[in-house]
């Protein structure tokens, strides 16, 4: 048996985040990860040619500059730094138009304004009310447990409070429609809220003020995602803790009412004095301890857990040269976006692609967006190349069955790629050196915890957002189980590259073990007009 103070469960972001917090807090710490890689959700690998480096989930860090993460680790110490690209977002469509938002705020307006002067206004006040002015809020809410409903309704008083709160009546198109008129921007901020794989369903649009918030606000990860985790690694392993690969855990050790470890499939126990961290799904975790540990109101909850009606399936491209889009001619600043959305030409075109991935069809309408990192940071690709990637929605089985992508894996490739074609006007056989396809099946195989392909751990519907996510007595990242915490992406505040989880969970154990914080946490969510 091996003795630490504490053990995480998987090495993905959030369970390194958790276990790099209490090495500062003075514990030794081992994190054991499954696969013979760490990074989960934020993992770069090499699937077409060596040397052309694909994020193979998380891409776009959206907001991470506002982490207290990178402030409290000092992650540049550790090798973790990012960009943040001139031109954030493109929207492109088939009649050579396109809308793109710039960092600059003027230059956002003025191509807004090129189809509708309203919406224009209509994003500056936005952008001045949630970007700027609420922007402490978003951090508060983001990085601490999430609140009941009443709490934080106390805690959110006037008018501004009281107007976030009311996004919760709507679903993902209504509250654009709310906001905006014209039919191509409507369509972009559509498919930019479904990007986080929330459920247009009502409720969701409580999400829009936040998400909108980090429109501007998108950051890529220098030499790939996975220089994230590696950085964490870098700072447990400081601390005299330890990273541990091909390290698949069957079994949360309970004894007397209390987490005391876990044992492997290898039959090795690895003791956790002090505490255990979960960094995988909740039902998976809930099954690891004993069903009967948790309510049966967790337990039902858990066990029809939402995975989402619609995954992401990535066509990778090694490149000659970086693709080069046709509405170039309509706004050349397109040539410099970061993250271009193609596809879908009108709302309708939207909910279509959903509703087929909600009945398990292949989408008629491929719509996604995706970028060429290697044209911001030439780290991920060689020399005279290129890398990009497109995220069209898709369905995780289709017709019912998830080996149709095996079976059909190179028709779906082309599919993808002749649409690709049909916005970017040289990827041709001659520029195009490699190609993969990363379906919504391979994103269950390599993530065991991204159930039914889910890549962010669960869909987000009201019943699976805020303190409902997983569900309200766990949404803390403390479990019925003295020393048993959760901190992956299924948990409160969880499900993107924000680490917040993993932050949460981190300051439940040291409050509950009475450690000493070597930062200042991020105060309570509160507003006042």
């Amino acid at each position: 048996m091996t003795t630490y103070d504490g053990v995480v469960i998987g090495a993905g972001h959030n369970g390194l985040t958790t276990a790099a917090y209490l090495s500062r807090a003075g514990l030794k710490i081992a994190v054991l990860e499954k696969n013979a890689q760490i990074g989960g959700g934020t993992s770069t690998h090499e699937p077409t040619l060596p040397g052309y480096r694909f994020n193979y989930h998380a891409n776009f860090f959206m907001g991470f500059r506002h982490s207290p993460v990178i402030r409290d680790l000092e992650l540049w110490r550790y090798g973790f730094s990012y960009i943040e690209p001139p031109v954030q977002q493109a929207a492109c469509f088939r009649d050579g138009t396109c809308v793109v938002i710039h960092k600059d705020l003027d230059k956002t307006c003025a191509s807004l304004a090129r189809f509708s002067k309203r919406d224009a206004e209509t994003f500056r006040e936005l952008h001045h009310l949630y970007a700027r002015k609420m922007r402490p809020l978003w951090t508060s809410l983001s990085f601490n447990a999430p609140l009941p409903i009443d709490q934080l309704r106390d805690r959110l008083s006037g008018s501004e409070g009281k107007e976030f709160l009311s996004h919760a009546q709507h679903d993902l198109f209504s509250v654009v429609r709310k906001h905006f008129d014209d039919d191509r921007i409507r369509t972009l901020f559509t498919s930019y809220m479904h990007v986080i794989t929330t459920e247009s369903v009502p409720g969701a649009g409580i999400v829009f003020p936040l998400i909108f918030a980090n429109v501007m606000e998108f950051t890529l990860p220098i030499g790939g995602a996975v220089s994230l985790p590696l950085a964490l690694q870098r700072i447990v392993e400081d601390g005299g803790g330890a990273v541990i690969t091909n390290a698949d855990v069957r079994e949360i050790v309970v004894k007397g009412g209390r987490a005391t470890g876990v044992k492997l499939a290898s039959g090795e126990t690895i003791e956790g004095r002090r505490l255990v961290a979960s960094a995988i799904d909740t039902p998976a975790t809930m099954r690891m301890a004993g069903r009967d540990l948790f309510p049966e109101d967790v337990r039902t909850k858990l066990d029809n857990w939402h995975w989402g009606n619609h995954s992401l399936v990535t066509l990778h491209l090694a490149l000659k040269n970086a693709p080069v889009y046709c509405s170039r001619a309509f706004d050349p600043d397109i040539d410099k976006a970061f993250n271009v959305f193609f596809g879908m030409d009108d709302i309708d075109e939207v909910r279509s692609c959903f509703d087929e991935c909600a009945a398990g069809k292949f989408p008629d309408v491929l719509m996604g967006n995706g970028a060429c990192n290697s044209a911001f940071d030439p780290t991920y690709a060689p020399d005279g190349g290129h890398s990009a990637f497109w995220w069209p929605f898709a369905p995780y089985a289709i017709g019912g069955d998830p080996t149709e992508w095996d079976r059909k894996k190179g028709e779906y490739t082309q599919r993808l790629l002749e649409v690709w074609r049909e916005y970017a006007s040289n990827l041709d056989d001659e520029n195009v050196r490699a190609r993969f396809l990363y379906t919504p099946l391979d994103v269950e195989r390599h993530n065991a915890n991204m159930v039914r392909g889910a890549v962010r751990m669960g869909a987000y519907i009201p019943s699976q957002l805020g303190i409902n996510r997983p569900h309200p007595i766990l949404s803390g990242t403390r479990t019925p189980v003295e020393g048993l915490y959760i901190c992956g992406s299924g948990v409160g505040n969880g499900g993107g590259a924000n680490a917040a989880p993993g932050y949460i969970a981190a300051n439940a154990v040291v409050d509950d073990l009475g450690l000493t914080r070597t930062w200042t946490p991020v105060p309570a969510p509160e507003w006042r007009d």
